[in-house]
Formats: C-alpha cells, structure tokens, sequence
C-alpha cells in the first residue's frame, strides 16, 4: 500500500513554507567544504548560511564537498561549516551576492576547514583520482581541472563540458564520470547522471559514490522501488555510510515502508544528523498514530532551526499535533 499521496499535514507546511521563502530572490550561492590541503571530508558537512545575524537556510555537502543555496537577494551573508568536535573547528566565511536586477546570477564561495588546536590533522588528500592514477593522460587532467574550477564558480553547463571532453580523452577515467554525474544532478538531466554514475561504478565497483548516487537520484525521480533496493545493498556493505540513509528513510516512507523509514531515518540523524530527517520522522510517527513522537521529532528540528524561513509553520504543526494528543 502506498502512502506517497497522503503526506501529513505537518509536512505540507513545512514544504510550503519552505518553498515560499525559496521563492523571495533568484540568485544561488554555491562552494564547497575542504580540508587543508583540498581534500574533500570523509562525512557530510553540515553547512549554514546566516543574513543580517538570522539563520536561514542550511544544508549538508554533497560525496565531493559540494553545497549550494538558492533563492537568494543580494546582500552579504555567512556561511558556517559545522567541525567534527574532533579535529576540526567551525569554520565561517563570508560572502557577498552583488548582483542587480531581477536576473537570477550565481556566487562562489569556497571554505576552508580549520583544524582545532593540537589536533592530528590528516594527511593532505587528493579530491580525485587524477591526481595519483598514472594512466591517466596530462590532457584528460587539464581538462579535469578546468571543469573542477567551473564547477567551483558555478557554471555547471561549462563543467559538464569539460568533464565530458576528461571522460572522451580517457574513457576509463573514473573521477571525470562522477564530477560529470553530479553536474548533471544540478541541471535536473537525471537520465545523463544516471548513465554517467553507472559508467563510473564500472569503472570502480569497488567504490560506493556511484551507487549512492545512482540510489539517491533515482528517489528523487520517484522511482522509489529501484532506489530502495540499490541504496539498501550499499548499506548492507558499509553501514556506517551516512550518504544513503536519509534518501533510502524517505523513499520507504513514500512507499509506506514506515518501520524501515524509521530505523533508516535515525541511522542519519545518528551518523549526520541532516535537519530533515526530523521533518521526515514526524511523518512517519503520525502515520504510525504516534503524535507524542512526531511533535518531539519537529521540536528537535526547531531547536537546531530556529530561525529557519519554515519556523512558524512546525510551530503551526505542532499545536495541530499537540490537540491531537489531547483528544487520545
């Protein structure tokens, strides 16, 4: 039985506000989350974007250290990537959307993890595999590198040209035929990232990237079957993973798979802790009829959200959900 067409109400608010906040400015702020020396973190980074002292969106990296806000006004704000507690601070940077009209635009800002003091950091890696596989020629690198550095300013269509031609010079170049996956994810072309995942996961089926994104494109294509049972085989390999698990908990969610969504749902806040996997648990407790559970689920969110532009509606939902409790 499926329940993708009965989301909650609490849900419906949440994305509604979500979407009109979206909805206020047309720009789009994008960078990415390295540690000292340009290695991508080994987890998702919690990232969050500040204006005028006052929270207002976050997100988490992406399997290359990637995050990106949209909808945004000119102004001047401030990104904060959350340390690890251990080896790593919480890094701010500032960044400045300088754009006139109603031209939508997009703004670069990289940042830079700071290590904490006295902490061992790791040795520098390398975010891809050109750097260290000698079969790969110096023109498939440079042509790597170019779509590296567009895919960094924000010009997906130039990157996706780039890793594609990477990927022509050197057909066995695993690096080129993810970073190309990923940027057409950006421009919503989910069968070329599939086919560009798959041909990555060829290349190395050794590695989990291309099966989480083969996975995770595939549930937000609502192909949630297909992206169940892939996403579920990656766990089954390495359980302590955080990409999958938030994906995989809404996609069992839509399919009425609750008490799978739950366990996978926790496993992310557990491993990641990405804000919406409490949205999503409050949707699956009240499906369950457990509104007692749902209300600490959307609190939890609201306490590490505050300021969030969909606030005042899981407030909202919490009251609605709170009466619901008073009647039982």
């Amino acid at each position: 039985m499926r329940f993708g067409h009965r989301f909650s109400l609490a849900c419906l608010l949440i994305f509604a506000a979500a979407a009109a906040a979206l909805a206020q400015g047309a720009h789009t702020l994008e960078g990415r989350v390295a540690l000292p020396g340009g290695a991508q973190p080994t987890n998702p980074v919690k990232v969050t974007l500040t204006f005028g002292g006052r929270r207002i969106h976050e997100t988490f990296t992406d399997l290359s250290g990637r995050f990106s806000f949209n909808g945004l006004r000119s102004g001047v704000y401030l990104l904060t990537a959350e340390g690890d507690g251990l080896t790593f601070e919480t890094t701010a940077a500032r960044a400045e959307i300088t754009a006139f009209g109603s031209t939508a635009q997009s703004f670069t800002q990289n940042i830079q993890l700071r290590p904490k003091a006295g902490a061992a950091i790791p040795p520098a890696g390398t975010v891809a595999a050109e750097e260290f596989d000698p079969e790969v020629p110096e023109r498939a690198r440079a042509l790597y590198r170019q779509g590296a550095r567009s895919a960094a300013d924000g010009k997906p269509e130039q990157a996706a040209a780039q890793f594609r031609e990477a990927a022509a010079a050197h057909p066995a170049f695993y690096a080129a035929h993810l970073a190309l996956a990923e940027q057409y994810v950006k421009l919503q072309r989910p069968e070329e990232a599939l086919a560009s995942y798959r041909r990555a996961g060829e290349l190395k089926p050794d590695r989990a990237e291309p099966y989480v994104g083969v996975g995770v494109t595939l549930v937000t294509q609502k192909r949630y079957e297909e992206g169940i049972r892939l996403l579920r085989g990656v766990i089954e390999v390495d359980k302590n993973l955080a990409a999958p698990y938030l994906s995989l908990g809404y996609a069992e969610m839509m399919t009425g798979e609750l008490r799978a969504a739950e366990k996978h749902l926790l496993r992310a806040l557990e491993l990641a802790r990405p804000p919406l996997a409490h949205v999503y648990l409050a949707n699956v407790y009240e499906q369950l009829d457990q509104p007692a559970r749902a209300v600490e689920h959307l609190q939890s969110y609201l306490k590490g959200n505050p300021n969030a532009p969909q606030a005042a509606a899981v407030r909202g939902a919490i009251e609605k959900l709170r009466k619901k409790i008073g009647k039982q």
